[in-house]
Parts: structure tokens; sequence; C-alpha cells
């Protein structure tokens, strides 16, 4: 295991099937799921360990090898609602002045 990252405890079954949960041991954060189906991935570092993560991206933080500013792994970007098509708008409630 990773310092300061906590593995979720669970049954060999449950990992293998569901994966057991990664949080953040500092702050409880979820950071991914580790799953233990890593032999199916030949050729990679999963096959070796029998392990592949599942790292979601807004976990993680890149710092730049020149010292600039930190990269989010997943930036946020504004969200706004989508258009709906007419069809699927909500009715007008009342009526016409």
């Amino acid at each position: 295991a990773l310092p300061a990252v906590e593995t979720q405890q669970t049954s060999m079954m449950g990992a293998a099937l569901l994966g057991a949960e990664l949080r953040c041991g500092v702050c409880g954060g979820h950071l991914g799921d580790v799953f233990l189906d890593g032999m199916l991935f030949v050729g990679t570092a999963a096959a070796l360990t029998g392990k592949r993560y599942c790292i979601d991206g807004a976990a993680l933080l890149f710092e730049p090898a020149d010292g600039g500013e930190l990269v989010r792994g997943d930036p946020q970007t504004p969200k706004s609602a989508p258009e709906l098509p007419s069809w699927l708008q909500p009715p007008k409630i009342g009526y016409p002045a």
C-alpha cells in the first residue's frame, strides 16, 4: 500500500469482483478503487502484482517539473444546464396574459 492511502477492508471475493475503495489517509477523501483482476492485463504492471488500480482523475494533482502552478487531473469546468428539447420542456403554469 502507498503511504497515506487507506484500503477498505473487504473479502478477497468482494475485492476481486467489486473492488476495494481507496481513501486518503489524511482527509478520508475518495481516491478510487483497487481490483484483484490485474492478471487479466497481460504486459502491464497490474499483471505482475495482480492488482488493478482505478484512480479518479479528480484525485490527482500534478506538480510541473519547472515548479509552475499545480495542475488538477480533472479540471473543474463550469456546468450549465443543458437546453432541453421542446418536447421535454416542463409545462407552463398559468395562462398567458
